[in-house]
């Protein structure tokens, strides 16, 4: 029975040390990204809807925007990857994702700035 309490005891440590670096991680990434949002210029008043959640592939945690005047065709997607500490932008427009230095993405009533483009 000591043998079972032990086990359960460290396999319940490892369980809280994974759950605590993964929620610091997200932390991280959430305060990152919101950042980039401030810089790119999107105001808060004009986000009708947010979702953020961790990407599979490759790994790391995005955050895709939709703005009120757009609809759903057209959603801003930051992605932050731990390894680069930095985030990644790109938007999709009627399902077709274009970068920042797309022509399309200069149209768009949110630009990317032009101290944005081109890193």
């Amino acid at each position: 029975m000591k043998k079972f309490v032990i086990v359960i005891s460290i396999l319940l440590i490892i369980l809280l040390i994974v759950l605590g670096v993964y929620l610091y991680k997200k932390d991280v990434a959430e305060t990152a990204i919101d950042t980039y949002i401030t810089k790119y210029g999107i105001p808060k008043n004009a986000i009708r809807k947010e979702a953020f959640g961790y990407a599979h592939a490759p790994p790391g945690f995005v955050k895709r925007v939709y703005t009120d005047d757009t609809g759903d065709e057209i959603h801003y997607n930051f992605q932050y990857f731990s390894w680069e500490k930095k985030v990644h932008f790109s938007v999709y427009i009627e399902g077709t994702e274009v970068g920042i230095d797309d022509p399309r993405a200069k149209k768009l009533k949110y630009p990317p700035p032009a101290s944005m483009q081109n890193q």
